[in-house]
Parts: C-alpha cells; sequence; structure tokens
C-alpha cells in the first residue's frame, strides 16, 4: 500500500486547526514517500507553495462564503459531500485507502459509501465525538431524531472503518462506552504542536514589543473561539482584573468573537487585545508573546473533543491555565507534568485570582514554560505523529518492510 486520499473539508490556505494539521500530515507522508491525494472543500489562492505542487490536491465546488454561521457551514459541508462523494465514484481507485477527517462531522458516510460502491477501505479520525458535541453546543437536543440518526451513522462509520482514529483517551473511553463492540477499531493519535517554536524572551519578542505587551504580564488565548470554548469566562476574569496590569490577548476567530468584541465595547475594557488569526509563519512569535496561556472548554467538553491550540502552547515553552472540569484529561496532563493548572469553567473569580497570584510569581511562571516545553519535546513533536499514523495507515508495507529485512 502506497498511496492514500484524505478526504477533508479543511485543508491549505484554511487558517484553522484542522487544516494546518491536515495540510502538514499530507506533507509528511508524502516525504516518507507515499503518494498522497487530497480533497478538500477550501478554496484555493492563486497560486501554491512549492512545498504542496507533488500532492494531488481536488477542491471541491461551493459558492458558499466562509462564515461562522450554521447555516453557511452546514451548506458549505454539503457541497464538500456532493463533490467528495463524485470523486469517490469517478476518480478514486478502490485499491487506495481513504482517510476520512469528521469536518463536517458527518463526512464518514464518505467511507460507507466508498466501501459499499467499491468494496474499498477507509480510515476514520474523528476530531470530536458527535453528535454530542452538537448538544453540548447547544445545536441539538439529545431526544431529537437528528440526534439519533446521526449518532447510528457514526456508529455505522466506526463499524465499517479498518480503524476510527482518535485524539485523547477519555475520546477513546466514551466512545468505546458507546459502541462497546467496534473497541479494537479504537486508536488513539494525538495531535502535535504544528511549530518547532525556538522558545525566546517576551521581552525580546517583536511580536510583542508591536503591540506594547513586552513590560506588562500578559495572558494568551490563541485558536478558535468556538462553542465548546468557555470564553465567557476569561471574559468575565477579565473584568474584574481591569485596573491591574494585566494584559488579555485574543487571537483568532469564531462564533464567540463577538462576546469578546461586546465585552470591550461595552463595559470598555482597556486589557484585552483582540487580533485575527495570524499568518503562520507569525506562529512562533505570537505564542511566545505572553507570559502565560489559556486553554478552555466548556463544562463536559473534556471528553468530547481535544483544543489542538494545547500543543502549540506547550511548544512555545509558556505555562498553561486550563478552564476545564476537574479530574479532565487537561487536568492530568498539566497536573502530573506541572507545566499549568487547571480551574473549573464558569468560574471566573477563581480565574482571576489565580493568573493575580502567578502575576506576581515570575519564578513559578517561568519554571511552568520550562516543563511545558519539555513535556513537548518529549509527546508532542509532529516526528511523533507521523511515525503513529504510519504505523496505523500503512502497517501492511510495515509488516512487508519487517518480512523482507528478516528474510535478508
Amino acid at each position: 500500500m502506497q498511496q492514500i486520499t484524505i478526504f477533508t473539508e479543511y485543508f491549505y490556505p484554511h487558517h484553522g486547526a484542522t487544516s494546518q494539521l491536515m495540510t502538514d500530515l499530507a506533507k509528511g507522508l508524502f516525504h516518507l514517500g507515499y503518494t498522497v491525494n487530497t480533497f478538500t472543500g477550501t478554496k484555493s489562492k492563486q497560486t501554491t507553495p512549492e512545498s504542496l505542487n507533488q500532492i494531488n490536491i481536488n477542491r471541491a465546488f461551493s459558492p458558499i462564503k466562509s462564515s461562522t454561521s450554521i447555516f453557511s457551514k452546514i451548506s458549505s459541508s454539503l457541497f464538500f459531500l456532493l463533490g467528495a462523494f463524485t470523486y469517490i465514484i469517478l476518480h478514486q481507485p478502490a485499491k487506495t485507502p481513504l482517510l476520512i477527517v469528521s469536518n463536517p462531522p458527518y463526512a464518514g458516510i464518505l467511507g460507507i459509501c466508498f466501501k459499499l460502491f467499491k468494496g474499498g477501505e477507509y480510515y476514520f479520525l474523528l476530531q470530536d465525538i458527535f453528535p454530542e458535541s452538537a448538544v453540548i453546543s447547544g445545536i441539538m437536543q439529545p431526544s431529537s431524531i437528528l440526534f439519533k440518526l446521526f449518532n447510528k451513522l457514526i456508529y455505522l462509520t466506526c463499524k465499517y472503518s479498518k480503524d476510527t482514529i482518535v485524539l485523547t483517551s477519555s475520546m477513546r473511553e466514551l466512545l468505546e462506552t458507546k459502541y462497546p463492540d467496534i473497541r479494537t477499531k479504537v486508536k488513539i493519535i494525538e495531535n502535535w504542536a504544528i511549530e518547532n517554536i525556538p522558545t525566546c524572551k517576551k521581552q525580546d519578542n517583536q511580536f510583542a514589543e508591536k503591540y506594547n505587551l513586552t513590560e506588562i504580564f500578559t495572558v494568551l488565548y490563541s485558536g478558535n473561539l468556538g462553542r465548546l470554548h468557555d470564553i465567557e469566562t476569561i471574559i468575565e476574569a477579565a473584568k474584574i482584573l481591569k485596573d491591574t496590569p494585566i494584559k488579555f490577548v485574543f487571537i483568532g476567530d469564531g462564533v464567540k468573537t463577538k462576546i469578546v468584541k461586546q465585552a470591550i465595547q461595552i463595559h470598555h475594557l482597556k486589557n484585552i487585545l483582540l487580533l485575527p488569526y495570524q499568518p503562520r509563519e507569525l506562529l512562533p512569535l505570537s505564542l511566545t508573546a505572553c507570559d502565560l496561556s489559556l486553554v478552555s472548554l466548556i463544562s463536559g467538553a473534556e471528553s468530547i473533543v481535544a483544543p489542538s491550540k494545547l500543543y502549540g502552547m506547550l511548544a512555545a515553552g509558556r505555562g498553561i491555565i486550563a478552564i476545564s472540569s476537574p479530574n479532565s484529561y487537561i487536568d492530568q496532563l498539566l497536573t502530573n507534568s506541572g507545566c499549568g493548572i487547571n480551574t473549573p469553567p464558569n468560574n471566573p473569580q477563581h480565574l482571576a485570582d489565580l493568573i493575580s497570584e502567578l502575576a506576581s510569581d515570575i519564578q513559578k511562571v517561568k519554571l511552568m514554560g520550562e516543563k511545558a516545553r519539555q513535556l513537548y519535546e518529549s509527546r508532542y513533536t509532529f516526528q511523533r505523529a507521523l511515525d503513529e499514523y504510519k504505523q496505523i495507515l500503512f502497517e501492511e508495507d510495515i509488516y512487508q518492510e519487517i518480512t523482507i529485512s528478516n528474510e535478508n
């Protein structure tokens, strides 16, 4: 098996985490010698970087303008699925397996169709546990017909996949509890930091200088401001700390961006800086232009999703405050490594107190950052993840290589 086709709605040049991760994976597999095809719903720019020229990128047609609205997302996903289905029927060789990314979450239907119509094999990369993610986001009711329909679709997708890949042990436990008969097919591959970020002091950081962050204690939230992220608690903590020398920086976009904008305008919060997604080449600077980083999940999301922003923060060598339920996988990860502290959702006073305490203990903050970097180097590099994907996606090739080596 020397080829694979990746189906992902988000790919280069989209700025989101899924796009960057899947672009990395495609490039990494290509450099290992595999032929990589991709089918995506992301529209292209006029030119393609040289490093992607040897990856065959196919793009679905869609007249829908990118937006954070539910209608826009659903409409775009339907055009993606229609284009992907057509590609599978007309162009996808039966012997070339698929890696299907759960963006949209019901993209698994492509794998089922591929198996039924062409007898092909597919792997399913489950980015979050759906439809539970829609329930806690308030988009869907657990008693609805839609919930039952999507629940059945995810089950069938996992059942007929060669393997289903999830991002954390807690996601695997939840999936196995829901569908006990697919237990042997569920594999864990944790995400990675998309940049090997050179560690540097904030005072030497050009990005920090540009936005006047070098002399003020800075707390950074970088990435998607989505429905599953507890942005509200961070904003309330910023209100509590508005008269202190502490700056909150948000870099990214999402449906909850409007919450940040409204708070700045209504409460005249000069201690909040809101910036759009930065170009990938600036990530080493933007992620190190702070003293502490923030990760947040609403209550109940800790077993459903894995925030990819966590890994970039580890690579940046910055201590982390996580907002998540007690004993969540993030809580355990930070506590066991000593690189961060967890605080419960919906408790802005506790978060504000914690930030104030750390702002007056620079040595502790520095030590947390050093341990964060150590954790990244030992566990969250891209090479580690690439090796694990290779082992799962091309296990037959690896077995053949071992067999030939032993015979020689």
